[in-house]
């Protein structure tokens, strides 16, 4: 977490947001900047499918820098990372992470899942990210995104074959994680989500919020109030989900898309109660979801470790 110091400090972060990971029971790192704004930006949605959207930062960026990378032993020992990183960026990132971690004694690989920064989603990165994806174990652009890497018109989104291809090219032609083993999961906002790797078909899973039809009777998608943040939770929860004993992709997608679905709620973040030892999340059990969209989905959950309590990778 970044925030700007000062004299426009309340104004600038409120402190209400920077207590909120305390009451979730979450550690955090803060980093000041005295002189500089917090980094913010304008999301504009072009309808109401919250697809098509045009974004601008409104406040210089902060970038990372070097020494901002240090971290806690706790931290350091995470069992996964999330980048949200251009290609160019994202080398460095994970080779200062893995030698940090090797020289305190930590010889595990954690699970390392990339998200592209939207900016740098443009055709002329495409050999570039080909070429990063080989350091990650996780490749996950949304629809919008891999289609404008790909140098694709964004009216193909709803292609679901086309972004089979796309996809496949990561994993044919980037050979996406270290050994080729990884996995390129799009995230496709109402269309759900596409898992595929080089030993799996392409699989998509619906969104939580989203009937298709012929299907029983299902939440009503009026509860869906502001996607902004679905992603990046989506992809927390997919990390906890496939870090499971018995994790895999699917399982992991069943977290991502539940997780996703209490973001998409509200604006901004949603509401967190403890009720005896258990998390209530805008008054839902996150656990109860959970089981019914698998069930939905014809996924088994009787005896199944992976659909537990989740508990934090890190």
């Amino acid at each position: 977490m970044w925030r700007s110091a000062g004299g426009t400090y309340i104004y600038d972060f409120p402190q209400s947001i920077d207590k909120k990971p305390g009451h979730w029971n979450t550690s955090k790192i803060v980093r000041e900047s005295t002189a500089k704004q917090s980094t913010r930006g304008l999301l504009e949605y072009e309808d109401t499918t919250f697809g098509p959207k045009k974004f601008q930062y409104t406040t210089p960026i902060l970038s990372i820098s070097n020494n901002w990378l240090t971290c806690p032993a706790e931290q350091l020992a995470s069992r996964s990372f999330h980048f949200l990183e251009s290609p160019s960026e994202l080398e460095h990132r994970i080779s200062t992470i893995l030698k940090m971690r090797d020289e305190a004694g930590i010889k595990e690989r954690p699970l390392i899942i990339w998200e592209p920064s939207p900016l740098s989603c443009k055709s002329e990165n495409l050999a570039a990210c080909l070429k990063a994806v080989r350091l990650v174990d996780v490749f996950s652009p949304n629809h919008l995104e891999l289609l404008t890497l790909c140098g694709e018109s964004p009216d193909l989104a709803s292609d679901k074959a086309k972004l089979e291809v796309l996809a496949l090219k990561f994993l044919e032609e980037g050979r996406v994680g270290p050994e080729g083993a990884g996995t390129v999961v799009i995230r496709a906002t109402e269309h759900g989500c596409m898992i595929r790797s080089c030993d799996m078909s392409p699989t998509w899973m619906p969104p939580y919020y989203q009937p298709e039809p012929g299907a029983q009777a299902q939440p009503k998608t009026s509860k869906v109030v502001d996607p902004t943040g679905a992603g990046n939770a989506f992809l927390g929860a997919y990390a906890i989900g496939l870090l499971k004993p018995d994790g895999n992709h699917v399982q992991a997608a069943c977290y991502g898309s539940v997780a996703a679905s209490f973001a998409l709620e509200q604006v901004g973040i949603p509401k967190l109660i403890r009720d005896g030892g258990k998390e209530v999340w805008n008054g839902v059990s996150v656990i109860s979801r959970l089981h019914e969209y698998a069930s939905r989905l014809g996924i088994a959950t009787e005896g199944s470790s992976a659909l537990e309590d989740p508990v934090p990778s890190g």
